[in-house]
């Protein structure tokens, strides 16, 4: 089912299980995953895309071997909240996971996530050719820590 509200998402997931969450992007998607208590989110990779079918199976396989139980993906709205045509296609993303996999899956508002993942980056050294190739899971792993925090808001 595709959630956008915390507190649904929350009751439909299980609590024992990693989250994963997914920064969307044309080329590249970030990943990442909660610990099994849900507090803390971390990097796992950037998956350089290829086609839907092989997207889908490869986030299938990972998403399995990290014992994951539901999903957050960010969703890149406009400044004034509105949603943008890439917002479209990732729900459209989303919802071919649901009905090939039959995960719950939650939106999160990615804003600044990305702008965010390459200041932190700057700051700490790492060269802007480095920076590429890690900002996508270094905003994954945003997107999910402000989930897991309304999530734990809530409980």
């Amino acid at each position: 089912m595709l959630h956008k509200n915390p507190n649904k998402f929350l009751k439909s997931i299980p609590k024992d299980k990693r989250i994963m969450c997914l920064d969307m992007g044309e080329k590249r998607i970030g990943i990442a995953f909660s610990d099994r208590m849900q507090l803390i989110a971390t990097a796992h990779s950037a998956y350089n895309r290829k086609n839907i079918s092989k997207d889908l199976g490869y986030l299938n396989r990972i998403f399995k071997e990290n014992e994951a139980g539901s999903i957050v993906i960010g969703l890149p709205l406009e400044i004034d909240g509105q949603k943008s045509e890439w917002c479209e296609t990732i729900i459209q993303f989303a919802n071919r996971m649901i009905k090939k996999y039959k995960v719950n899956i939650y939106l999160q508002d990615e804003s600044l996530s990305t702008f965010i993942a390459t200041h932190i980056l700057k700051i700490a050294g790492v060269s802007i050719k480095k920076s590429k190739k890690i900002d996508d899971k270094i905003s994954a792993c945003i997107i999910l820590q402000r989930t897991l925090n309304k999530m734990n808001a809530i409980k």
